[in-house]
C-alpha cells in the first residue's frame, strides 16, 4: 500500500511540475514577442561617405536612429547593422554634393527612402522583421 501511495505522489509531482514547466515557458515566449506601447530606440553608428564634388573632396556625415515597438526587431538589429550599413553605401555611393544638399532639404522623404531600403534589405537577407521608422538624428553635408 505505501509503495502505491508513493508512486501516485510521484506522479502527481511529475505532473505538476510539468504544468509549471509549460506554463513558465509560455510566459517567457510571450514577454519576448510583446509589442511595446512606446517605441524602442536603435541608433546605428555614424555613417561617414564622400560625394561626388568636382571641385573639392566632399563629405556626408549621418547619423541615424531605427524604431520599432518590437523587442523581437530590436534584438535582431546588431546582425542586420553590417546590411543596413552596407545599403547605406549603396544609396549615397552614386549621389553628387548638389543632389544630398537638395535632398536633405526634405528629412521625411529622405526617411522614407531608408526606410523602404532597410526592409527591402532586410526582407532580401532571410530577416523576418521589419523597421517602422527611420529617423535623421543628425547631418552634415560639407
Amino acid at each position: 500500500m505505501k509503495a502505491l501511495v508513493l508512486v501516485i505522489a510521484a506522479v502527481l509531482l511529475l505532473a505538476a511540475g510539468g504544468g509549471a514547466a509549460y506554463f513558465w515557458l509560455d510566459a517567457q515566449q510571450s514577454k519576448s514577442s510583446v509589442v511595446q506601447n512606446k517605441p524602442l530606440f536603435y541608433p546605428l553608428e555614424r555613417f561617414v561617405i564622400s560625394v561626388d564634388s568636382a571641385q573639392h573632396s566632399r563629405y556626408l556625415v549621418l547619423e541615424l536612429t531605427l524604431t520599432s515597438h518590437s523587442a523581437d526587431v530590436m534584438a535582431a538589429l546588431p546582425d542586420a547593422s553590417p546590411l543596413l550599413r552596407n545599403a547605406l553605401v549603396e544609396h549615397f555611393s552614386n549621389i553628387s554634393h548638389a543632389d544630398v544638399k537638395t535632398g536633405f532639404k526634405d528629412i521625411p522623404a529622405i526617411q522614407t527612402q531608408l526606410l523602404d531600403k532597410f526592409n527591402q534589405t532586410l526582407n532580401q537577407n532571410a530577416f523576418s522583421y521589419q523597421i517602422e521608422q527611420v529617423l535623421v538624428t543628425n547631418v552634415f553635408i560639407q
